[in-house]
């Protein structure tokens, strides 16, 4: 039996997935009474249309421009275990919540969150120490692989990778959990390079899907610098630390993505993603800056980099002699500097780049 509902209507159809015999008219009508008195719009349906598994959710990731292979991991071949993606799903042309749009209030913003487990995708629980329903309690988030979407209008599946758990207290004593991706200057351990670089996916269908595939991209930029100090005597040791100055102060901060669909978010939260990643078609899938809580209207806003200051230092990743950098994308005043320190000795090499685009990847070789 499928049961549809939106805010206006009620549609009940028996079909082949019920199979009885009714032998009398008053008693199907009295059936029907009773079935539609008991649907409930704040609740979670139970309908025929079943599946055992619910979705089945795949991905992939594009690479950087500029390289040959796809990188959320060191060696550029896939996601890492225990790597987390935060799950949005919005029906913009339907005025009701369809499956799979809300989590009923078990989750922030209604987002569905899942990890890497190496093979596959699977739901976040109370052992990997998330405060999913902002209750400073760790607990399992809903599971949308359960769930099984047949709705025939359009479905928007937006998805980003996320790093960190961040709760606070509003002034209204609410508590804000939230999933967040954070932005690390000092990425010298592999994890904060990794967790710096920010993947983003959007997939529309046209009716909800059994089957979803989300391609990831690269919002943020990339930076490899390559030591050739073929001209030394003495080499550059293993204990070397390169850093780029002159970028964005953004360590530690938020990193939003536009998503044109944000405005049909049904579930809307203070400090949410509706007012955030709201904007207009061309930045869609596009870094729009930081997000600043603003606590005396209890939202959140975005600070674009052009109006941050450039006095950041960014350390980076080492690999042998190969050294790189996650970098947001942005248009800089002056060139950044890149300085090796190797004990005493001090090497300089000022960049002729001075704008990162947002997915690409940018060699450069420093000879010494």
């Amino acid at each position: 039996m499928n049961i549809s509902n939106n805010s206006t209507s009620h549609e009940v159809r028996i079909t082949q997935h019920s199979t009885f015999k009714i032998q009398h008219s008053k008693c199907f009508i009295a059936f029907l009474c009773l079935l539609l008195t008991g649907c409930s719009l704040d609740a979670p349906e139970e309908t025929s249309l079943h599946s055992d598994k619910g979705i089945s959710l795949t991905t992939s990731i594009s690479p950087f421009y500029g390289e040959e292979h796809s990188r959320s991991n060191i060696e550029g071949t896939d996601f890492l275990a225990g790597d987390r993606i935060k799950l949005k799903v919005i029906c913009p042309f339907s005025p009701g919540k369809e499956i799979g749009e809300t989590t009923w209030g078990h989750s922030t913003d209604s987002y569905w969150l899942l990890k890497w487990n190496g093979t596959t995708w699977t739901n976040i629980t109370s052992d990997d120490k998330i405060d999913v329903e902002a209750k400073y309690a760790y607990m399992s988030a809903p599971n949308i692989l359960e769930h099984f979407e047949a709705q025939q209008t359009p479905y928007v599946y937006t998805a980003s990778t996320w790093s960190e758990n961040i709760v606070f207290t509003s002034p209204s004593n609410r508590v804000i959990s939230q999933y967040s991706y954070v932005f690390h200057a000092n990425q010298q351990d592999e994890k904060d390079y990794l967790a710096s670089d920010l993947l983003w996916a959007q997939n529309i269908m046209q009716t909800g899907s059994y089957n979803v595939h989300l391609q990831f991209h690269h919002v943020m930029a990339a930076l490899q610098i390559t030591l050739d100090d073929s001209e030394l005597s003495t080499k550059i040791s293993d204990n070397a630390i390169l850093t780029l100055e002159g970028m964005p102060d953004i360590d530690q901060q938020e990193v939003v993505v536009g998503n044109k669909y944000a405005e049909y978010n049904k579930d809307k939260y203070p400090y949410g993603m509706t007012e955030k990643e709201a904007c207009s078609a061309e930045d869609n899938g596009k870094v729009l800056g930081i997000a600043i809580n603003d606590d005396s209207k209890q939202k959140a806003t975005v600070t674009s980099f052009a109006n941050i200051e450039q006095n950041a230092i960014y350390t980076a990743h080492k690999s042998g002699k190969v050294y790189r950098l996650i970098l947001p994308p942005c248009s800089l005043s002056e060139a950044p500097v890149v300085w090796l320190r190797d004990g005493n000795r001090r090497f300089k090499m000022t960049l002729s780049i001075k704008e990162f685009t947002e997915g690409t990847l940018y060699k450069v070789t420093m000879k010494l």
